[in-house]
């Protein structure tokens, strides 16, 4: 990796670095400190000890929060995407408990959860607590009194989607909250205390405020990405639920944003922040409960609003005021009493629609943006093409069927492993979401045109501003314009298809209405016979091919990343036996166990069942075992027919299942789906009566 860096924290040693190079050294504490963490302020708040897991986790968290933020990603913010865009940091932390952070689960867990949620390396050496402080000077001696008094711990940005998330807790649902803060910057101070004074008369039990300061030096601001920070706010949060006696934190995040596929309010691509992404609440919630010695939960209530459906929550809360005192511009530098809001970040603009869609134009003045949205000049290059590209995704999301949106959006089926519930409820549940994002935008911008038509046929507007974007058909569309691009959408559809679309499958039979399959092992199985109708297929080929095929796509969006190398080392077993003159069927049988255990160690993780993980993991092993046992045997696996009668019975009930669910959208294609054209038993075959040109 081109962009790598050594991070030395707290006065460890330089000697045996991993990489060459100046290393970034941080201080939290000391003569030469360039960071601050003041602990002091959760355990003064609560009059309670921080425990020694919980205060090694702030160290940990404000290191990478920090380091993020101080290590460059090649160019000017977010403008360098090349090579030095993902980072290798190295970090080397001293720890009060050695032996939780220097468990392989620990390790990673932080890894491939901070790696997805930056798109960054990380690798950690945790060595022991020899200097700094000590940690009698945040202990208090007695339990915190407050325990028992709170219901909920929620992470209070002062942002919009955290309002309406306090506002839910203290106002409409009157429970008795704690609210956490991280205070980077002292411009905040006074909107902070604005809202926490109006929140507090307001609520039925005042919410316990909990502003902690944690910053860095000026000279170490050097990439204002930013992506680690949701890290540092769990962190906090998780240590005020723990010394409360609770189990769990909650963000408020609208779902457009916590998914941030690209109909999202983001710039597409790598730049997509992923803070509250349900891989990354997941993630968070694994190394909590690592820490605590037991199940914690981090919620995202908000997962399935809009910013917009948030705005109208506050105002039927009768709390529409409070608005204008929230702050969600990223350009903090840049804010001033008269302009909080810059108006040109993905966040102002996400911000200003939500509250045109809501109807709530008058409790965020649009003087309090820098850049007004509709109708102000817009500077060349980023701050142009994300107003433009966020429109144009918007135009496209509010056209789509599913089939449309799954086709596109591949991250969209992907995510649905992380989210509990029926995968084509919660899929249905993401496009409803989306579409309604989109119209909302929409409706936006068609009353914004209708108001102002005259000085747009007039030209009196700014050529770059938004309306006249909009209409002079200037809005780039994805990978074109936006007429190309609408009219590809439109062209005619071929009367027989069968073929995956992003993780998806479009399906279409005879010219009747096209449909979407979600990813499954049964619509991959009859995937194949379609392609290869009227010949045979046994049922363990279908099996082995799929389970090898989805072994390499699945492993490189893995949360595990132990469960990945087990995997990784399984496949390259299977690849060698491969090699070999053993039995084909056997091994077969084989590919589609592991297959059958990956499934289940993904749901066991999704479920932070760490103890059924772990026998997963053992029989993983033990398979590993089977096969050089039998390739021992003369260099040929052995016939085990039951296995292969099990790998049947699970191909034809895949089969099955796949039938009945194509019934839901097409009756006729289910039925001709049917014995004899699907022919099943040791080797299925599709041979319809006239071959079908299907388009796979």
């Amino acid at each position: 990796m081109a962009n790598e860096r050594a991070i030395l924290c707290g006065g460890v040693s330089d000697a045996d670095l991993p990489i060459p190079g100046a290393p970034l050294r941080l201080r939290l504490w000391g003569r030469h400190a360039n960071a601050k963490l003041e602990i002091n302020d959760i355990s003064k708040a609560l009059a309670a000890s921080v425990p020694p897991a919980f205060a090694d986790l702030l160290d940990i968290a404000t290191y990478v929060y920090c380091a993020d933020q101080a290590i460059t990603r090649g160019g000017d913010g977010v403008e360098n995407l090349g090579a030095d865009w993902r980072r290798g940091l190295h970090f080397r932390i001293p720890v009060r408990v050695l032996d939780l952070w220097c468990s392989d689960r620990a390790r990673t867990a932080l890894t491939t959860t901070l790696g997805f949620l930056s798109e960054d390396e990380y690798n950690f050496d945790f060595v022991a607590w020899s200097d700094g402080p000590s940690l009698r000077d945040y202990l208090f001696g007695a339990e915190a009194e407050t325990t028992g008094r709170f219901e909920e711990v929620v992470l209070f940005s002062g942002g919009l989607d955290s309002l309406g998330g306090a506002i839910r807790e203290a106002i409409v649902d009157k429970r008795r909250v704690a609210l956490i803060t991280h205070q980077p910057s002292k411009k905040l101070v006074r909107r902070y205390r604005a809202l926490k004074e109006e929140l507090t008369s307001r609520a039925a039990h005042p919410p316990l405020f909990i502003p902690v300061t944690i910053n860095k030096m000026k000279s170490l601001g050097r990439e204002y990405t930013q992506r680690s920070r949701s890290f540092l706010y769990v962190a906090l949060g998780a240590t005020v639920a723990q010394m409360l006696g609770l189990s769990r934190v909650r963000f408020y995040e609208n779902g457009v944003v916590s998914f941030n596929f690209p109909p999202s309010g983001q710039i597409v691509g790598a730049r997509a922040t992923r803070t509250t992404h349900p891989r990354v609440l997941r993630g968070f919630a694994e190394i909590l409960s690592l820490v605590a010695d037991r199940r914690f939960d981090v919620e995202n209530p908000f997962l399935w609003k809009t910013k917009a459906d948030i705005v109208r929550q506050i105002v039927d809360a009768d709390c529409s005021d409070l608005i204008r005192l929230s702050t969600s511009c990223t350009h903090t530098w840049d804010m001033t009493k008269t302009h909080p809001h810059c108006g040109s970040c993905s966040q102002c603009i996400d911000r200003r629609f939500a509250v045109l869609a809501a109807g709530a134009r008058d409790a965020d003045p649009e003087t309090s943006y820098k850049v007004k949205l509709l109708v102000d000049e817009r500077d060349e290059g980023e701050p142009r093409t994300m107003l433009a590209a966020y429109v144009e995704t918007a135009s496209e999301v509010e056209r789509m069927t599913p089939v449309d949106f799954f086709s596109k959006f591949g991250e969209a089926s992907r995510v649905l492993r992380h989210i509990d519930g029926s995968p084509d409820a919660v899929a249905l549940q993401v496009y409803e979401l989306h579409k309604r994002h989109a119209g909302q935008i929409t409706a936006v911008v068609d009353q914004a045109i209708a108001d102002h038509s005259r000085a747009i046929r007039e030209r009196s507007l700014p050529a770059s501003c938004l309306l006249r974007l909009v209409c002079e058909s200037a809005v780039p569309a994805s990978g074109g314009n936006a007429i190309e691009s609408r009219a590809q959408s439109e062209a005619p559809l071929p009367n027989y298809i069968f073929r995956k679309m992003g993780q998806a499958w479009q399906v279409r039979y005879a010219g009747g209405p096209e449909f979407v399959l979600l990813p499954t092992k049964g619509a991959a199985y009859l995937h194949l016979l379609i392609i290869q109708q009227g010949t045979p297929i046994s049922a363990t080929k279908l099996a082995a091919t799929v389970a090898l095929h989805a072994t390499e796509h699945l492993l490189g969006d893995t949360q595990d990343a132990e469960g990945e190398q087990c995997a990784d080392a399984g496949r390259r077993k299977f690849r060698g036996v491969a090699r070999t003159q053993s039995d084909p069927d056997a091994m077969a049988a084989y590919r589609a166990r592991y297959e059958e255990l990956e499934a289940e160690i993904e749901e066991a993780r999704a479920n932070n069942d760490s103890w059924r993980a772990s026998r997963i993991r053992g029989e993983m092993e033990d398979l590993g075992v089977q096969i050089r046992r039998d390739l021992s045997l003369g260099g040929k696996l052995r016939r085990e027919a039951d296995d292969r009668d099990k790998v049947r019975k699970a191909v034809l009930a895949a089969l099955r299942r796949t039938v009945q669910e194509i019934g839901k959208y097409d009756k006729r294609l289910a039925e001709h789906l049917k014995p004899p054209v699907l022919r099943r038993g040791w080797s299925p075959c599709y041979s319809p009566h006239d071959p079908i040109a299907w388009m796979t």
